[in-house]
């Protein structure tokens, strides 16, 4: 028998990062979905895809672009405004953001005093934007142009084009487009760092990377799904939100060879004589 339902076949892959790591706290797409279509259990993320209204949100927010079955709402817009007809639910900054981006819109045409979400929306996008010295976006009446009546059978002006599109979703390419907005600041505590590798392994874009004998911490790449955290078996490094602009910060390292037994490891400290194996071995040896 043909399955003629048109419910959604939201679904949450491999890759989402709590999935991949058992101390993950990411719950970006349960925190943001209006239906609670999400919910946490354990390490996993559970999903009640009858539930589901198709707003796509999940797909604006997830920093390992885990979700799948569902696509982006198509939203009407002439030239650099959105105009009606407009979805339930206002949509996320990261995706306004893409939308400033890829199509330059600038204006939504809705009545302020009926749409409190999307007053919300913009507000939101408008701090982010301020933030990365872009241009703001601003609400007007939604007056198109017609036939002019002053001289309606002899001149008329031509409706501008009505176009309807969605945005493709991704986080990734997100950051990279505006790297001040990514709100999150990769925090390295030094004295507990062992320089095992495990962070920059780990991250799937680059924001803790190795290179030149100096492990690098671009805050402007972070997504923000706290796998390298969680991947810290020292507990030596952490993700903040913050509204401060992404800094990107060098910590030295040096090449060491072990005293013990003389195999060659990284550390950031230069006083450092044995490797991590053998420092934290009770009787110095491995």
């Amino acid at each position: 028998m043909v399955n003629l339902t048109l419910t959604p076949a939201v679904e949450v892959t491999k890759t989402c990062v709590r999935r991949r790591f058992r101390t993950s706290t990411c719950q970006a797409c349960a925190d943001v979905c209006p239906a609670q279509v999400f919910s946490i259990t354990q390490s996993l993320v559970a999903v009640e895809a009858l539930h589901c209204i198709g707003c796509g949100h999940c797909l604006f927010v997830c920093p390992s672009e885990a979700i799948s079955g569902i696509t982006p709402v198509k939203r009407h817009y002439r030239d650099d405004t959105l105009i009606a007809p407009f979805s339930a639910h206002a949509p996320t900054v990261n995706e306004l953001l893409i939308w400033h981006r890829d199509y330059a819109i600038r204006f939504v045409a809705i009545e302020m005093s009926r749409s409190e979400e999307w007053i919300m929306a913009i507000a939101n996008l408008n701090l982010t934007l301020r933030r990365c010295g872009e241009p703001e976006w601003a609400f007007k009446a939604d007056d198109p142009k017609g036939i002019n009546v002053s001289r309606r059978a002899l001149f008329h002006v031509p409706r501008p084009q009505t176009e309807q599109r969605s945005v493709k979703p991704g986080i990734r390419s997100l950051r990279k487009d505006f790297p001040k907005a990514s709100a999150r600041q990769i925090l390295l505590d030094l004295s507990g760092c062992q320089m095992c590798g495990a962070c920059w392994r780990t991250c799937a874009v680059g924001a803790i990377r190795f290179e030149n004998s100096e492990l690098v911490l671009d805050s402007a790449l972070c997504t923000g799904c706290e796998g390298c955290a969680s991947a810290c078996m020292h507990q030596a490094l952490r993700i903040e939100k913050s509204a401060e602009n992404s800094q990107v910060t060098h910590v030295s390292t040096h090449e060491k060879q072990c005293v013990s037994c003389h195999s060659h490891f990284k550390t950031v400290s230069s006083k450092e004589s044995q490797c991590f194996l053998c420092k934290h071995h009770t009787h110095g040896m491995r």
